[in-house]
């Protein structure tokens, strides 16, 4: 094993080879391991489909499982597709640059300098927190060097980017209707407009096509839209509430009742904005508000009544976004929480007293549990415009390690170029420890140190991090999660296999007589029980 301590150079194919004859790389030693562009290998065709895999879960993580980001550069220009039509500019550097244009656009520059005309308390908040944006912007970027700069979000920098993110993938997934703009104008109607544009993008984001009610039908007190899981084809009715600023108690019971006393078609999703200052302070948790919040919703599975008859149940979400509360500070965290009003198993902290029945209700609250899962995950802005690492893609990096790149390694005092076929990373160390081989199939080990950015990137995309997909162990914080990362593993297991595994339970006669999913579940479950010690 060699340890390359130097920074790493990635050969390119019109380099001069580092053998010293003198011709170009692609001519000389990168002919023994790569084929003529027109008939690529096997081994070429796979790493071609490695790499568009990583770029897809990278892609996916970053945005979401709505339509992707359709960008591209052309003759100096950053073109961006949003539906049907087509921006651009030579200016947009990143995809915050393109969202800041975006919003500027779609509610007009008419409306935007007739804002601006205004005395400055009177402004809209949109217009509030463009100029606080810009203002931070111009005390930020003095302090960094280089092209690109980056900051924690005030929250007016937050509010603002929000908005012109969730309007974006609104208008990327679905139609979005002119009157939402007209009442996120107007400033008696902006709060709840605001939310709604918000509790859209989670949905869209999580997998979702909605399809919106018809606002001019007064016949009926329909829900915002329709949600449908496009995995499953389950469908859901959507309503989001937001409480009025400045209450001090954690009381969402008159938005619940205003919620269900809509007309609904489907499974009913909720969401409810609490709201509320919450500030980062130290030793603060985002959790402060959940349980009396929970206490709200529960006291009311008896006694909540709509049109004389008993409220219908419904999944509840109750979101914290107090960007409004911090738009000069970074001391703001959101926040959500779930509930299941009058749905026994799927009630948040609710300790797992039966693995089995678990597991069978997040079976059942599949599409739900997706949605949580994506709240949880895509909660950041996407800054590149093709899922491309930021930290790689703006800092001040060495060539980036890419299994299938080739790169100048040192073989037995020598340096030689050699593809990186495998790598780890060691963050203790701050290095990257990667497998090489040479053009004659030696295999070598070099190490590299890596930067802050990288070490960055690596924490942020674990998985993607060399170019290609490596699934990460999955975290495990509880019985079911263990149970999950188990059945992946044991779901596909031919049932002859899973009797041999099961063969010294008690019940084996009655087992032979199990499915292959049933005893797969019965397997993982048994294992978890192991490990744990319940039985």
């Amino acid at each position: 094993m060699s340890n390359n301590k130097r920074r790493r150079k990635k050969v390119g194919r019109n380099d001069r080879c580092p053998c010293g004859s003198g011709k170009k790389y692609k001519k000389c030693h990168a002919i023994a391991s790569t084929t003529l562009p027109g008939h690529p290998s096997e081994e070429d065709i796979q790493k071609i489909f490695e790499r568009l895999q990583a770029s897809q879960k990278q892609r996916e993580r970053q945005q979401g499982l709505g339509n992707p980001i359709i960008s591209e550069v052309y003759q100096g220009y950053r073109f961006v597709a949003v539906g049907s039509k087509l921006y651009s500019s030579d200016k947009w550097k990143t995809f915050h640059d393109f969202l800041t244009h975006y919003l500027k656009d779609v509610f007009g520059s008419d409306w935007g300098q007739a804002e601006l005309k205004k005395d400055p308390e009177k402004r809209h908040p949109i217009i509030q927190w463009l100029t606080l944006t810009g203002v931070y912007y111009r005390q930020q970027a003095p302090s960094q060097k280089g092209p690109f700069f980056s900051a924690r979000m005030t929250g007016a920098v937050a509010a603002f980017m929000q908005l012109a993110y969730n309007l974006y993938v609104l208008a990327h997934n679905a139609h979005v209707q002119q009157r939402l703009i007209q009442r996120l104008k107007n400033p008696e109607q902006f709060s709840g407009a605001l939310y709604e544009t918000f509790v859209a993008a989670v949905f869209i984001r999580a997998g979702f096509e909605l399809a919106f009610e018809n606002e001019a039908d007064g016949s009926q007190r329909h829900c915002e839209f329709t949600a449908v899981f496009k995995e499953t084809g389950a469908k859901f009715s959507v309503e989001a509430k937001s409480r009025a600023a400045g209450k001090s108690n954690m009381d969402v019971g008159n938005q619940l009742y205003e919620a269900l006393k809509k007309d609904a078609s489907h499974a009913r999703v909720v969401f409810i904005d609490i709201n509320l200052a919450d500030a980062d302070e130290e030793g603060k948790k985002v959790e402060w508000w959940w349980d009396p919040v929970l206490k709200s919703l529960r006291s009311r599975e008896e006694s909540l009544t709509i049109a004389g008859g008993p409220a219908p149940p419904a999944y509840v979400f109750v979101t914290n976004t107090p960007y409004q509360y911090a738009l000069e500070s970074v001391q703001y965290k959101a926040g959500f929480i779930s509930e299941g009003f009058k749905i026994p198993d799927f009630k948040a902290r609710s300790p797992i007293v039966d693995l089995r029945t678990a597991v069978a209700a997040k079976k059942k609250h599949h599409e739900v549990h997706r949605l949580i899962q994506s709240m949880k995950e895509h909660w950041q802005i996407p800054s590149t415009f093709d899922g491309d690492i930021p930290e790689l893609a703006f800092g001040d990096n060495p060539p980036r390690l890419k299994i299938g790149d080739t790169y100048m390694v040192k073989v037995n005092g020598d340096e030689l170029p050699a593809e990186l076929v495998d790598g780890a990373v060691l963050e203790s160390e701050k290095s990257a420890y990667g497998i090489y081989r040479t053009s004659d199939g030696k295999q070598v080990i070099n190490t590299v140190p890596l930067t802050d950015d990288e070490l960055a990137a690596y924490r942020r995309h674990p998985d993607t991090f060399f170019g290609v997909y490596r699934p990460e162990t999955k975290r495990v914080e509880s019985s079911l999660d263990l149970f999950d990362l188990l059945h992946e593993n044991y779901r596909n297991t031919p049932r002859s296999k899973l009797l041999e595994f099961l063969h010294d339970q008690p019940n084996f006669e009655a087992l032979k007589d199990e499915s292959q999913e049933e005893l797969a579940l019965i397997y993982c479950e048994r294992l978890v029980y192991s490990e744990t010690g319940k039985k």
